[in-house]
């Protein structure tokens, strides 16, 4: 009876891995695919002004949340009446549009 029950569950496993696809041979196609667009692809201005505007964004996340947030307060508490007001909503709404997830 085990072998009996033991064969069953090995052929219900088995038609599930191959019902359900293969992540390693999906990645190694798509990476495929993102090498052969890239290399064909020129050097272009927009590229450039992407990564630097994704640098840029992400060095005011960590000013507003770290320094801002963290540091200020911590080391130099009269600083913190000076400073303006906090632009995190428009930096996150920036940041996060451009990296594809949404406002």
């Amino acid at each position: 009876m085990w072998t009996l029950l033991g064969k069953l569950l090995g052929g219900l496993v088995g038609g599930v891995r191959k019902a359900l696809p293969d992540r390693n041979r999906q990645n190694d196609a798509q990476s495929r695919i993102n090498e052969a667009e890239v290399s064909g692809a020129p050097r272009s201005f927009l590229r450039l002004w992407r990564s630097f505007l994704g640098w840029m964004l992400s060095l005011l996340f960590g000013w507003e949340v770290v320094g801002r947030l963290i540091v200020i307060p911590v080391f130099f508490p009269d600083w913190g009446k000076d400073l303006p007001p906090s632009a995190l909503d428009q930096i996150m709404a920036l940041l996060l549009g451009m990296l594809g997830l949404g406002f």
